[in-house]
């Protein structure tokens, strides 16, 4: 009976906690689900927190990405992560889901652009230390700025700019190991 009871409650310790669907739409997708594979673990997070729809939309407003530049020795202009739009239609879904969202979870969204929606930006958002944190796994930048063609290799060239008192994540503490997708905005 006790190898029994010892079983079973293994079995419960190794599941993961399902996913919940905060918004679903066609250009839009947020739920709350445990962070993927890959990604240094900083686990538990500072969940459920809250943050206003108003401060969400001003960090996601403010992202802008470094889309490296095609001619060596020039130097790219920073391009917008999100459209104002996107900012506004992620905003309050992002700050529910922060607002729901367990310690072991975090905040996962897709978003696409209205005219070309097979275009998707994904990502991942949660807080730790009163601090948010973005992911983005996927980005997709407008065909002016040399989007690959379906046949080719994507560009993988673009980096997060962290502006004001943002910051990207390093592995370090010395601040090496940064990590070009991942960026830290202060909420206090």
């Amino acid at each position: 009976m006790a190898t029994i009871s010892l079983l079973l409650w293994s079995m419960a310790a190794c599941t993961t906690s399902p996913t919940v669907v905060i918004h679903e739409s066609d250009t839009l997708s947020v739920i709350l689900r445990e962070l993927p594979g890959g990604y240094p673990s900083i686990m538990p997070v500072q969940h459920p927190y809250t943050i206003s729809p108003e401060t969400a939309f001003d960090i996601l407003d403010s992202l802008t990405y470094d889309a490296g530049a095609l001619l060596p020795f020039s130097k790219a202009q920073p391009r917008k992560v999100f459209t104002k739009t996107q900012a506004e239609q992620l905003a309050s879904p992002l700050s529910k889901a922060l607002s729901l969202a367990p310690p072991e979870q975090v905040t996962s969204f897709t978003i696409a652009d209205v005219e070309k929606p097979d275009r998707r930006t994904m990502g991942f958002v949660f807080v730790v230390n009163d601090e948010l944190h973005l992911i983005i796994k996927d980005l997709r930048r407008p065909r002016y700025e040399g989007e690959q063609t379906s046949y080719q290799q994507p560009l993988s060239t673009w980096k997060l700019q962290p502006s004001g008192r943002q910051r990207l994540y390093a592995r370090h503490g010395d601040g090496k190991g940064e990590m070009p997708n991942w960026i830290i905005s202060p909420l206090r």
